[in-house]
């Protein structure tokens, strides 16, 4: 998403909004399999320092895994924002909103996610869930217990 910096030095406070389209081929390494419906809702204010802020509301779905099953999930967000951007000469009347907005989304990435909040399953292939309290003891290691055991006597 880019601002007109020539309409905003006219004015000094812009609405913003609109759909927000991301290139996630730009964006890798996160948690985030795909973006969809991601709305802008907010204003940029220019200061004296010729500094944007940006102030507003993201919401859209994220597509992430689901941590226990790994299948995809819908995972809804609403996020206020708050930035203070510095233009720079690069910006040739242009100001490109779209990697402040993405460093956001990516914030509020959880770092566990399931659609089930109960866990179902306790084992499944090559995994189990169990309490700290129960003491099993390997098969492959069996026959070195044992010797340990020997050897304390």
């Amino acid at each position: 998403m880019q601002i007109d910096l020539k309409e905003l030095f006219n004015k000094q406070i812009l609405n913003v909004e609109g759909q927000v389209n991301f290139n996630l081929d730009d964006f890798h390494h996160s948690e985030i399999i795909d973006l969809q419906k991601v709305y802008l809702e907010g204003q940029c204010l220019l200061d004296l320092d010729e500094q944007v802020t940006l102030t507003g509301k993201i919401q859209g779905i994220m597509i992430l895994k689901d941590s226990y099953t790994l299948e995809l999930v819908d995972y809804p967000f609403n996020i206020d924002i708050e930035e203070n951007i510095k233009i720079s000469k690069n910006n040739k009347n242009i100001l490109d909103i779209t990697e402040v907005l993405w460093q956001n989304i990516v914030l509020e990435v959880p770092i566990s996610f399931s659609k089930n909040k109960k866990l179902e399953k306790s084992k499944g292939n090559g995994w189990e869930l169990k309490d700290k309290n129960t003491k099993k003891i390997d098969s492959r290691l069996a026959k070195l217990t044992e010797l340990l055991e020997e050897g304390k006597e």
